[in-house]
């Protein structure tokens, strides 16, 4: 084993670590220092396994946010088409009008020119 591993640590508990104190001394003499060990390894996983979660939420947020975006610019363009067709439709419906009073009139021209044609003056 390198030198390096062998490398020794020591810590104190504080008045706040009783729950770690209570769980140590039930852990046999010849044991605790592995029940730390592996206990800081947990922590250690825990630790970065939530950062990459925290990374991969915050990324997933971003996203969710750029759709969310998209959505009310293709949103609020299909509201201007609308109006925009709307509005076009009224300017078809007086044109609509405008037809039928020329049709109308060249229905009453067509009339008078074929009765005029007969001699029959209106």
């Amino acid at each position: 084993m390198n030198a390096n591993w062998e490398k020794r640590y020591s810590f104190r508990l504080q008045e706040e670590d009783e729950e770690i104190y209570n769980l140590l001394a039930r852990v046999p003499d010849n044991k605790r220092s592995e029940t730390i060990r592996q206990m800081l390894r947990f922590a250690v996983r825990t630790l970065s396994e939530k950062q990459k979660s925290n990374e991969e939420n915050r990324r997933l947020l971003k996203e969710v946010q750029l759709l969310r975006e998209d959505l009310m610019k293709q949103h609020l363009e299909l509201l201007t088409k609308i109006e925009g067709s709307q509005s076009f439709g009224n300017v078809q419906a007086d044109d609509t009008n405008e037809d039928s009073t020329i049709t109308e009139q060249a229905i009453d021209d067509s009339a008078s020119a074929m009765l005029s044609s007969f001699g029959i003056e209106f």
